[in-house]
C-alpha cells in the first residue's frame, strides 16, 4: 500500500509538474504572438507614415496644402500628419544668452535662477549642441511651460505670425504695443508682411523702442516659415493597444517641392 501510495504521489507530482511547464510555454507562446503581432502593425504603421508624407509632399506641390485629417489607406490602414513650424519656438542653440533669459523670466522663473540656467546652457552648447529642449532637464528642472516655448530646429530665427507672445516678447525691440499689434492682425487673418510694416503700424513711442534695436531685431524675426516639421503617424485599426508608428521630418518649403534636412522615427 505504501508503495502505491509513493507512486500515486509521484504521479501527481508529475502531472503538476508537466502542467506547470505547459502552462509557462503557452504563457510564452502567447507572449511570443503578442509581440510577433506587434512588430507586424507597428511595421505596416511606419509604411502608413511614409505614404503620408508622400501625400503630404504632393499636395504642397499641387497647392493644396494643410494639416491631414484621418487618411483611411485600405485595409484598416490609416494615416494623419500635423506641422509645426519650428520658428514658432525659440532656437535653444542659438538664442542670445539675453533673449533666452527673457524668456525664462518671463516664463515665472526668477531672474537669478534664469540667469544661471542660461550660462549653463551657453557653456554646454560650446561643445555640443542640444539635440532636443528636453536635455535642459540635465542641467535644472526646467518647467514643461519654459520647453513649450524651445526648440532645437530652425535657423534660429522667430516667426512672427507663428511664435506666442511670450517668445516674441523675449526679443530686442518688441514691446507689450508691437507683441499685441502682431498677434492681434494674425488673429484677424491680417498677419504683418515685414517688420517695416509693423514700424508702420505702432505709436510714436512704440516705434520708437522698436526702432533703438531695429538691426538686432531685424536678423532675428521673419514672417514666414523658413522651415516646417511635419510629424506623419500611421497606424491600424484594429483595437485601443495597436501600437502607432511616427516619422518626425524638418524640410524647407520650396516653391516646387519640400526639402527635407532632417528625419527622425518616433
Amino acid at each position: 500500500m505504501k508503495r502505491r501510495g509513493f507512486a500515486l504521489l509521484a504521479v501527481l507530482w508529475t502531472l503538476a509538474a508537466v502542467t506547470v511547464a505547459v502552462g509557462g510555454t503557452l504563457a510564452v507562446l502567447k507572449d511570443g504572438a503578442r509581440a510577433s503581432r506587434n512588430r507586424i502593425l507597428l511595421a505596416r504603421g511606419r509604411w502608413a507614415a511614409e505614404a503620408c508624407l508622400a501625400i503630404a509632399g504632393a499636395r504642397w506641390e499641387a497647392g493644396r496644402w494643410s494639416d491631414s485629417g484621418s487618411i483611411d489607406l485600405g485595409r484598416g490602414t490609416r494615416c494623419a500628419w500635423h506641422t509645426q513650424d519650428p520658428a514658432a519656438r525659440l532656437n535653444l542653440n542659438t538664442a542670445e544668452r539675453a533673449v533666452l533669459v527673457s524668456l525664462l523670466t518671463s516664463a515665472g522663473m526668477a531672474a537669478d535662477r534664469a540667469s544661471a540656467l542660461v550660462d549653463s546652457v551657453v557653456a554646454r552648447r560650446r561643445h555640443a549642441p542640444f539635440a532636443s529642449p528636453e536635455q535642459l532637464r540635465d542641467i535644472a528642472d526646467a518647467p514643461d511651460s519654459v520647453l513649450a516655448l524651445l526648440t532645437v530646429d530652425g535657423p534660429g530665427t522667430v516667426n512672427a505670425n507663428a511664435a506666442a507672445p511670450r517668445v516674441l516678447a523675449a526679443l530686442p525691440g518688441l514691446g507689450p504695443e508691437a507683441v499685441d499689434r502682431i498677434v492681434g492682425r494674425r488673429a484677424g487673418g491680417r498677419p504683418l508682411p515685414s517688420l517695416d510694416a509693423l514700424v508702420a503700424a505702432l505709436s510714436p513711442a512704440g516705434r520708437a523702442a522698436l526702432l533703438a534695436e531695429y538691426a538686432a531685431l531685424a536678423r532675428l524675426l521673419v514672417f514666414s516659415p523658413a522651415q516646417l516639421e511635419i510629424e506623419a503617424a500611421g497606424w491600424v485599426e484594429a483595437d485601443s493597444t495597436t501600437p502607432r508608428a511616427s516619422i518626425v521630418v524638418v524640410v524647407v518649403p520650396l516653391p516646387s517641392r519640400l526639402a527635407v534636412i532632417r528625419r527622425r522615427l518616433q
